[in-house]
């Protein structure tokens, strides 16, 4: 019965310590105002504006283009 209660204190200290051990700090989490996604800040952009800005086609209609004078 010794040996029970000598296990049980030393339970109990190991899980108070554990929970009182340093947590990672939380990560900083942003949400998208068009999808409403939460995501990490560490990102640029939400994934699903992401994922609709890769399928659109790029607007070349006012990209300067260099002459090379090469003939065709």
């Amino acid at each position: 019965m010794v040996t029970a209660a000598v296990l049980a204190t030393a339970g109990a200290g190991l899980a108070l310590a554990w929970m009182r051990s340093r947590r990672p700090a939380p990560v900083p989490v942003v949400r998208c105002p068009i999808h409403g996604i939460a995501y990490d800040a560490e990102l640029e952009m939400c994934p699903d504006c992401a994922k609709t800005q890769a399928t659109r086609e790029p607007d070349t209609r006012n990209q300067p283009f260099e002459k090379t004078g090469g003939t065709r």
